[in-house]
């Protein structure tokens, strides 16, 4: 006993060295995905880096307790001194969390890809975007178990319900459709609440992609929605006038049920690439540009009148004249905001890449910050992914890569014209998952590796020279990406369906070409008729191809089962219905 102290003090210097040497090597990124305010005025933000929840002081400039989660989050809301969080990593769970105690009281079991929590006016349900099981989630905050699901259409990300309570709106983060045709565009789901099934997919204007945020008019009278417009019908030879890109926000009569034009945010000369969260007031509707880190505060009256007696609506998505005298540009601190939060007359947005807070004064439009995490260090990995998510990185800052590969580097859905490979012959957008280790890249195959892809995409679709330190970097994050589990498995593992499927799989002869653990045997095929090319298109990996919709080169066909009912690929023997069921079945659990 009597070296007691001894030990304590040897402890004491121990942790001292710790605590030292973690300082030294920095604090992790927080990558916050949720923020929002108790009744006592404490800040809430949802950090994913870290798993948990933190509770800041009023100002954002004190952290002062946390909350362990097991997964991490991606949404979050509140109600009085509970705190409900969206989880996703393999499995999707809304996470109960007590304030009072800083423990997770309950866990609801919800859908692959849980996202976005929403509370109805009453307090008495909740609702889950459920991204890659493509379904809406009901919960009774009673009972707390899931007591109905609504089917959308493709990655839900957001919603709103109607000031009457009567319909909920559906942000589906992509197309669902073939790629191949005039109109390509996302639509919004319209779910009857009584019912709680959907009753109506409003489609948004030709290249309507990457969805995010939605939000509705303090008089309900209009739903608004964030998002990407890509102009995939032309050759990608310039970025000016937003000839390939431009970010928007769609306009839906609620009452109607219909949609009514899309609002360029972009000017001539100076893009606005990365649009991400939007909120309204009576007074002012503000929108979150990520890509070129501002937001803009848009008078929200004169956007109305402006809005209602214009012409042709039609002609919207193409005027980048249309906010010229209602709307101002705030330059924020830091870099990537995706999250605002509005309080008062305060605008809070943390950046997403600096984990800075801004608060934006919405009558003087002045910006103070808050350094939410000093010390804070990004691995190689972490700056790859700013990088890669950054406007600034392109000539006037009409987009970023993430402007044709939202969701983590994935794909928009659409055929784009890169003319790397000739003029007038667009390809399906790929994703960029393991593109580095199942070289050639592109479909066509033309770029021999993905780092000189990368360095092409800066130079020719970007029109920047980027730098070699910052191409490594994007090398690093794209090398570090790995697949979401699909939405088919069944703990983990194939279903029945599936495995059935695998032996057609092996009954036709596909691992010949999809081979190996990525899937593909890294060659050139000459597939279908009127081949392009002398030697064919590249073979791609079908790990996560379940995510990857449209397929074929020119996205022809919507859907797996397409591929293998309509275009007959890789088919040369009679196969049942019931066969090619179960063989879509195993592919879409890749």
């Amino acid at each position: 006993m009597k070296y007691t102290h001894i030990y304590k003090r040897i402890i004491g210097l121990t942790m001292a060295c710790f605590v030292s040497m973690m300082a030294a090597a920095g604090n992790p990124p927080l990558f916050s995905t949720g923020i929002a305010q108790t009744d006592k005025g404490e800040l809430l933000f949802t950090q994913k880096n870290l798993k948990r929840l933190d509770v800041f002081s009023r100002d954002g400039s004190s952290l002062l307790r946390s909350i362990s989660l097991d997964d991490e989050p991606t949404g979050l809301t509140v109600d009085d001194a509970k705190a409900y969080v969206t989880t996703f990593k393999k499995a999707g769970k809304l996470q109960i969390v007590s304030l009072e105690s800083a423990k997770v009281e309950a866990t609801v079991p919800v859908g692959s890809g849980a996202c976005y929590p929403l509370l109805s006016a009453d307090k008495k349900k909740l609702y889950v975007c459920n991204q890659f099981s493509n379904i809406v989630s009901e919960i009774d905050l009673l009972t707390r178990k899931v007591v109905r699901t609504a089917n959308v259409l493709r990655e839900p990300k957001s919603a709103v319900i109607s000031k009457d309570g009567r319909y909920m709106f559906v942000a589906n983060f992509l197309p669902q459709q073939r790629a191949d045709v005039d109109i390509v565009a996302a639509c919004v789901s319209v779910i009857d609440m009584k019912k709680f099934t959907k009753i109506k997919d409003i489609k948004l204007a030709s290249g309507s992609n990457a969805l995010h945020s939605i939000c509705i008019t303090p008089d309900g009278k209009y739903v608004y929605v964030s998002h990407n417009l890509g102009r995939f019908t032309v050759p990608t030879s310039q970025l000016q006038q937003g000839w390939m890109n431009t970010s928007a926000f769609s306009v839906i009569d609620v009452a109607a049920l219909s949609y009514v034009g899309s609002v360029v945010v972009d000017e001539p000369e100076k893009g606005a690439g990365g649009i991400w969260n939007l909120a309204c007031t009576e007074k002012n509707l503000f929108v979150i540009h990520s890509g070129t880190h501002e937001v803009s505060v848009i008078d929200h009256p004169a956007l109305r009148k402006k809005l209602e007696s214009y012409p042709q609506k039609e002609n919207l998505s193409y005027d980048l004249h249309f906010l010229y005298g209602i709307r101002k540009r705030v330059q924020l601190e830091g870099n990537g905001p995706r999250l605002l939060y509005l309080r008062g007359n305060e605008l809070l947005v943390p950046t997403y890449f600096a984990d800075v807070l801004n608060k934006v004064d919405i009558n003087t439009l002045s910006v103070t910050s808050v350094n939410m995490n000093p010390g804070r260090v990004e691995s190689k990995e972490n700056a790859g992914e700013r990088f890669f998510n950054d406007a600034t990185q392109c000539f006037q800052g009409w987009q970023s890569c993430n402007g044709c590969h939202p969701g983590d580097a994935r794909t928009d859905g659409m055929n784009w014209d890169l003319m790397n490979d000739g003029v007038g012959n667009a390809k399906n957008c790929k994703s960029m998952l393991y593109s580095h280790v199942t070289a050639p890249s592109m479909i066509s195959g033309i770029r021999e590796t993905a780092e000189w892809a990368v360095r092409a995409g800066f130079k020719f679709i970007q029109f920047y020279d980027v730098q070699e330190e910052n191409a490594q970097c994007v090398d690093a994050y794209l090398k570090s990406l790995r697949p979401v589990p699909s939405p088919l498995l069944v703990n983990g593992g194939l279903s029945e369906k599936a495995k059935e499927g695998l032996k057609v799989f092996e009954k036709l002869q596909c691992g010949e070409c999809h081979s190996g653990p990525y899937f593909t045997d890294q060659k050139m095929h000459r597939i279908g008729e009127n081949v392009e090319f002398e030697k064919g298109w590249d073979t791609p990996t079908l790990i996560e191809v379940w995510r990857t919709a449209p397929y074929l080169f020119d996205g022809r066909a919507a859907t797996m089962q397409e591929v293998f009912e309509v275009h007959k690929h890789g088919i040369d023997k009679k196969i049942s219905k019931k066969e090619i069921e179960a063989l879509t079945e195993y592919v879409n659990s890749l």
